[in-house]
Order: structure tokens, then sequence, then C-alpha cells
């Protein structure tokens, strides 16, 4: 019942295992593009930082 194309222990294929990687990777960017983008706003709209 073993299937050698499955990674342990997720039961993934290779494949699967690097398409969910690189969505995971994006996701990750794109939360830190937003965050910064949040963080450089709070900065220039704060009036008690100036």
């Amino acid at each position: 019942m073993s299937n050698s194309d499955k990674v342990w222990p997720t039961g993934l294929t290779e494949g699967e295992s690097e398409e969910i990687h690189r969505n995971l990777i994006q996701g990750t960017q794109i939360f830190g593009m937003i965050a910064a983008f949040a963080h450089l706003l709070a900065y220039i709209y704060s009036p008690w930082l100036k």
C-alpha cells in the first residue's frame, strides 16, 4: 500500500508540496508588503511621532 511518489509524513507528492510551499512564500511576501505599507502610513499620519 506504499506509494513511492508520496512524501512521508504528509502524504503529498513532491510536486504538491512544492506548490504549497510556493503559495506559502508568495502569501508571506504579500502580507509583508501590506504590513510595511501599513507601518509607513501609520508613521506618516501619526501626529505624535512628529
